[in-house]
């Protein structure tokens, strides 16, 4: 008999406000499928929807519970477009690539939003603030914002000055931006169990407590082991995003996990929930450690700020975290912290998504940096399309320029820390 893990008490405000699914089996005896998925966030729930629409038998493979990594743990900002800005992506890989690489936004945008209409219910909002805390880097975003609209017709972006900046958020902390009215919030966890909920409707088999240990090309199939069991497959899908180390040393070289924070206050009076930020909107800045936040549709303040570069969490997550919302706001300073946590999410050097063939058989997508929101998901019907050999997007995407982290796997983190700590005094700082 398999024993199925019962859901623990809440640890984040998303779980708290969210009907989980039925606990899954472990997988306890060796099965065959066509694709093996390994990862059941965003990308590999997708990737398995799209392959088991199509026909194909897959299997999911999930070291903890469904979304158990930054699927089901980010701030829910629903961002358009690629983490690097379009003229930097023009420098990068010439303006023809950097205009198609801009269609894929914007077509993981309109894919997120087809998932929507289907009836997945995430709770969506729209509008986003991206704000600058150095008033000499104004002039650049709002030329970012007027370079999109003249070359990319992209005219969703509304310059913000300091006086805008204090009249819509109640913050002194910024001095200027832009709003995003095509960008937005979601409810992410409720994205991940929606994706989990169709991807088993249209047939795929979800595993949970079973963790891919390793995967070997043999005899002209892949053969994906777990600590119980394994699968024999034809494809592997490697979704596992910062939780993978270990599966692959070119994915290990390229993609580094980190953890990010995020708090949720207690509920707030009406009036207090809606004078924080106008336009129902998220609010993301420019510091090299982002701060982002936004009021849920139960009005607590959800905050993200601070990182660490190993998978060992601060001993106060709740003080770690607030420590850093009291800079934008401290007016909420009384205000009762109900939840904090963290969650590990993928990056790579260039901050451009980590897509590329594994082996013979493999394919991999990670390494979202942040933008794994609307990217992820895409990226998993990417990763299907290629299954199917419908290579186009992830050939371009497999072109960008990935350069390994220096150190190796041993040495990567403390070395990031070094690199990081020099930022983050110019971000207190505001230099």
């Amino acid at each position: 008999m398999v024993s199925l893990t019962p859901p623990a008490a809440p640890e984040t405000a998303y779980q708290a406000t969210c009907d989980a699914p039925s606990p899954q089996p472990a997988l306890m005896s060796n099965v065959k499928a066509d694709v093996c998925v390994i990862g059941a966030g965003f990308t590999g729930l997708s990737a398995a929807m799209h392959l088991a629409r199509a026909g194909r038998s897959v299997v999911v493979l999930e070291r903890g519970r469904i979304a158990d990594g930054a699927s089901g743990r980010n701030g829910g900002q629903a961002s358009v477009g690629m983490r690097l800005k379009q003229d930097a992506l023009e420098k990068m890989v010439g303006a023809e690539d950097a205009r198609r690489l801009w269609d894929v936004a914007l077509d993981a945008w309109h894919h997120l939003h087809g998932l929507i209409a289907e009836g997945l219910d995430c709770e969506f909002a729209p509008g986003v603030f991206r704000l600058e805390h150095r008033l000499d880097a104004v002039p650049a975003a709002h030329r970012h914002a007027a370079m999109l609209r003249a070359r990319y017709g992209f005219d969703a972006l509304e310059p913000l000055g300091p006086d805008d900046v204090r009249r819509l958020i109640a913050t002194d902390a910024y001095q200027g931006g832009v709003y995003d009215r095509v960008s937005g919030h979601l409810h992410p966890l409720k994205l991940a169990f929606g994706l989990a909920r169709l991807a088993r409707d249209a047939g795929a088999q979800l595993f949970e407590n079973s963790a891919a240990t390793s995967v070997d090309e043999t005899g002209g199939v892949s053969m994906v082991r777990t600590p119980a069991a394994s699968v024999e497959a034809k494809r592997v899908i490697y979704a596992g995003n910062g939780m993978m180390t270990g599966l692959d040393g070119g994915i290990d070289g390229h993609v580094m996990p980190i953890r990010n924070y995020v708090l949720a206050t207690e509920q707030l009076a009406p009036e207090v929930a809606e004078g924080l930020i106008a336009r129902g909107a998220a609010v993301s800045d420019t510091r090299f450690v982002v701060y982002y936040f936004r009021v849920s549709r139960d009005r607590r303040l959800i905050f993200g700020g601070g990182e660490t570069y190993s998978y060992r969490d601060p001993r106060d997550v709740k003080t770690f975290v607030r420590s850093h919302m009291l800079r934008v706001f401290p007016q909420v300073a009384k205000a009762r912290i109900d939840y904090a946590w963290g969650g590990t999410l993928g990056i790579t050097r260039s901050r451009m998504p980590f897509v590329r063939r594994v082996g013979d058989r493999g394919l991999a997508a990670a390494g979202f940096s942040g933008r794994g929101v609307v990217l992820a998901p895409y990226f998993g019907k990417v990763l299907a399309d290629a299954v199917r050999d419908r290579m186009e997007t992830f050939d371009l995407l497999a072109r960008l320029p990935m350069s390994r982290f220096p150190g190796g796997v041993p040495l990567r983190a403390p070395m990031l820390l070094a690199g990081m700590s020099a930022y983050k005094i110019r971000d207190r700082l505001g230099i």
